[in-house]
């Protein structure tokens, strides 16, 4: 099972909208790529395949900003990123976008980068994994896995004889043959010395060092337990909470002391919360859709909504936020950019309405956390693979665990709101129009930011679920590996196909959407 941290790959990253998969994930590729290179590239080439995500939408949904960004060094959230392409050729790079097939393409979001850089040229595969998370499948042709999380050292070499790999305690080293070649992959959670490979044969011949520092918190631990029947049977032994739990899974997994990981955490939640307000501004351009919320958030000051409540306000701040993402805004990925509205209307909502304070919101979030972890342990949070059910979904479930952790609940009651969620969206499809994370993002956003108030409210009046998490997490991958391509975030089917929907006017390629108003 694959280590998750919380930080790394469920509540983050912090990064600009649309979409986790293809702004964080392309930005982090994107600066994994430099650090291999050991420079700035002076020229790249991006290949996406015909048939998959990135070919449909690298450019709506600004992966080719994301990829630019994190070739030039430069942060995802920089004022100028909807520039970056502009600027590109004045720091240096010249870089370019295509669509053609590739023997490599093994995922919806493959990549095949090409860069050249001062005497060095490398060929990455890439894959974008969803939430931020992203993976580098092979190097010049040499199959490999970098995940961003790892100190990692390469050396190319010609021999004839099969080298020796070097053995340091606390650093995993492969050997890799491709053609007349061998690569050696050193890989470590911790710093390596550098003169790692000296001495190997063939270094003196001829060869090729690349190095890269994580892009991500490395992950030196192993992580306490990364199963809801775990977590749940080591928090009753112990006596904490799920959101206590989770931060101590976090602290073992990244060797981090508490008080910096609580420190990161409120940074996040100060994100979330600002997206909120934000999002209730006219003033936010979108593709498709005119904001919305800050007229609903009238609504429901002057009581004119029939029921109201909780409920429906968490759902209003939910789309608020998603107007922030869907207009290229900063945000707090959790765990997507296309769920990045769920978490931060139910988290404001404690705050405001229900006037949980900050360290049990922070408790919150961690619980929320917790969720996601056991989830992409075992699954995925990208559309492109499973559906929607494991992005707003999973979003759902987290919000639902992070409720029952702010009103006191039990770890198990945690995760029984979780997978009661999970169980109501469970198939959801991923039918985003016209390739842009708007619609139905935004009413799923609200939806279940909303449930996730009615499924904690049903656990902790005494429903228990009848399948547990673990077992639920497990069906949902397996349902959404079953939907067929055209219903997993390629626009080619659901909604995408209505009438109504292909004809809907592009807002940002009209001179109509001049402030966002109405």
């Amino acid at each position: 099972m694959k280590k998750v941290s919380i930080l790394n790959h469920v509540i983050g990253p912090v990064m600009r909208g649309p979409s986790s998969s293809h702004t964080a994930g392309p930005w982090r590729i994107g600066c994994m790529a430099r650090r291999l290179l050991g420079r700035t590239p002076e020229r790249a080439v991006f290949s996406f395949h015909p048939s998959s995500s990135l070919a449909v939408c690298y450019h709506d949904q600004g992966s080719d900003l994301a990829f630019t960004s994190g070739l030039l060094g430069r942060s995802l959230t920089e004022p100028d990123f909807s520039s970056v392409l502009s600027l590109a050729p004045g720091l240096g790079l010249d870089i370019s976008f295509e669509c053609r097939t590739f023997p490599e393409a093994d995922h919806p979001n493959s990549s095949l980068l090409t860069l050249w850089g001062g005497d060095r040229k490398l060929v990455i595969h890439s894959r974008s994994t969803g939430g931020g998370s992203f993976e580098i499948a092979s190097l010049n042709g040499f199959p490999l896995l970098i995940t961003g999380e790892r100190h990692e050292l390469l050396l190319s070499v010609s021999v004839n004889e099969v080298p020796d790999l070097p053995e340091i305690r606390g650093v995993e080293c492969e050997l890799i043959r491709s053609g007349e070649g061998y690569l050696i992959h050193a890989s470590s959670g911790k710093p390596m010395p550098e003169d790692l490979f000296a001495g190997l044969p063939g270094k003196a011949e001829g060869h090729t060092v690349f190095a890269a520092e994580p892009v991500m918190f490395p992950m030196p631990g192993t992580g306490l337990c990364s199963t809801a029947a775990g977590m749940i049977s080591a928090a009753e032994q112990t006596g904490i909470s799920l959101g206590k739990a989770a931060l101590a899974y976090e602290e073992e997994l990244l060797g981090i002391d508490k008080a910096i990981l609580q420190r990161e955490m409120s940074h996040r939640l100060a994100i979330m919360t600002a997206s909120v307000k934000q999002g209730f501004s006219d003033d936010l351009p979108m593709k498709l859709l005119r904001p919305s919320a800050g007229k609903l958030w009238k609504s429901a000051e002057k009581g004119s909504l029939f029921v109201g409540g909780p409920h429906a306000r968490a759902a209003i701040r939910s789309m608020a936020a998603l107007h922030v993402c869907a207009s290229g805004g900063v945000v707090c990925a959790a765990p997507t950019g296309g769920a990045a509205g769920v978490i931060p209307g139910v988290l404001v909502t404690l705050a405001n309405d229900l006037h949980v304070p900050e360290e049990k919101l922070l408790d919150a979030l961690w619980a929320a956390g917790a969720i996601g972890m056991f989830h992409d342990s075992r699954s995925t949070f990208a559309a492109e693979v499973a559906g929607c059910q494991v992005e707003i979904g999973a979003a759902g479930a987290m919000a639902a665990a992070a409720v029952v952790e702010a009103a006191g609940g039990t770890p198990r009651q945690a995760c029984d709101a979780a997978a009661t969620v999970f169980q109501n969206v469970m198939g959801s499809v991923c039918d985003l129009i016209q390739g842009v994370v708007e619609i139905p993002c935004h009413s799923r956003n609200a939806a279940l930011a909303s449930q996730a108030f009615l499924c904690s409210d049903l656990v902790l009046s005494g429903y228990t679920s009848p399948i547990p998490l673990d077992e639920t997490i497990s069906a949902v991958d397996s349902v959404g590996r079953m939907l067929p391509e055209e219903l997993r975030c390629t626009s080619r089917g659901g909604l995408a196909l209505c009438p109504s929907a292909r004809a809907m006017p592009r807002l940002d390629k009209t001179n109509s959407n001049q402030g966002g108003k109405q």
